[in-house]
């Protein structure tokens, strides 16, 4: 039960501590902005620590449409992705999530999270959670090698259950910096990217992949301040789709399709359960580490 409670403890964690950095590109010297569209979809493969403790899982990232997310009284324009995060946890059992995720159209940095959590361990009653940085940070397009800027955030969390809602807040700072080329191969393939290193003040980073053949990122790797590698997310080659100009794949994921729909159709609601399965998809989000607890009160809140 040790175990089944760190397995758990950790899939949160890579659903609540990844997300808000999480959007960037690969491209040659300079790569511009992808376009996403309705029916575009990515999946991973994620892993994380290593040991009796690791935690393997999958991630699906589906395209719905695009809706305007107000914070603070600022509308901005968004993808909405609706996503699968899924963890095997032995003997059959398996935690599986549906968060849904706003990207920003102008930027593709992470707006907005929702998810809603079952009960399980010390949650007594399902719980839904929603994460938004207000303002979003910024993503510089097109993505040049050398290129640093630095970008904050207010990220505000709230958790709602049957009795009450709280809010938590904390301060996010990053340092972003583009690398030089750099080709990755994943189980979806080989690909050309334009890797985006997301330094925070504590010293730990993020490295997105960004691969102009994916339209999303290949890879994405998270590392201490050591540069020990804590996680890492493989576009998988498990699935494969075609795009209107030819084969698509996808990094540290498990498959991808960039084939545009300009017609808003989401696949499934935000939903949430626990069941027996041994296949699954998984999902990685983002937050900030440093919080203080509040209890709702008439202040002000993006969320």
């Amino acid at each position: 039960m040790h175990t089944l409670a760190r397995i758990v403890a950790a899939g949160l964690a890579l659903l609540l501590v990844g997300c808000l950095g999480l959007a960037l590109q690969p491209a040659k010297a300079s790569m511009e902005r992808p376009t996403w569209s309705a029916g575009n979809f990515w999946a991973y493969n994620i892993s994380s620590g290593s040991g009796p403790g690791a935690v393997t899982g999958t991630f699906r990232m589906d395209v719905a449409g695009t809706e305007t997310v107000t914070l603070n009284g600022t509308g901005y324009p968004c993808y909405r992705v609706t996503s699968d995060f899924k963890l095997p946890l032995g003997g059959g059992l398996s935690f599986e999530i549906f968060p849904v995720i706003w990207f920003s159209v102008d930027t593709l940095a992470v707006v907005r999270i929702q998810a809603t959590v079952p009960p399980i361990l010390n949650l007594t009653t399902q719980t839904t959670v929603v994460i938004a940085g207000s303002p979003p940070q910024t993503i510089q397009w097109p993505l040049t090698a050398d290129a640093t800027w630095s970008s904050s955030t207010d990220v505000w969390t709230s958790s709602t259950n049957a009795t009450r809602t709280t809010w938590s807040h904390s301060s996010l700072s990053t340092t972003f910096s583009v690398q030089s080329d750099a080709t990755i191969t994943v189980p979806a393939g080989t690909f050309s990217t334009t890797p985006l290193k997301e330094l925070s003040a504590n010293g730990t980073y993020t490295t997105n992949f960004w691969s102009a053949q994916v339209g999303n990122w290949a890879r994405v790797g998270s590392y201490n301040g050591t540069g020990q590698t804590t996680r890492r997310d493989d576009a998988s080659g498990d699935a494969t789709a075609g795009t209107a100009d030819g084969s698509v794949r996808s990094n540290h994921a498990r498959g991808y399709s960039y084939t545009p729909r300009p017609v808003f159709r989401p696949r499934r609601p935000a939903r949430t359960y626990f069941r027996r399965s041994v296949e699954g998809r998984n999902f990685g989000s983002p937050v900030s580490r440093k919080r203080t607890s509040i209890t709702s009160s008439p202040i002000s809140r993006p969320v």
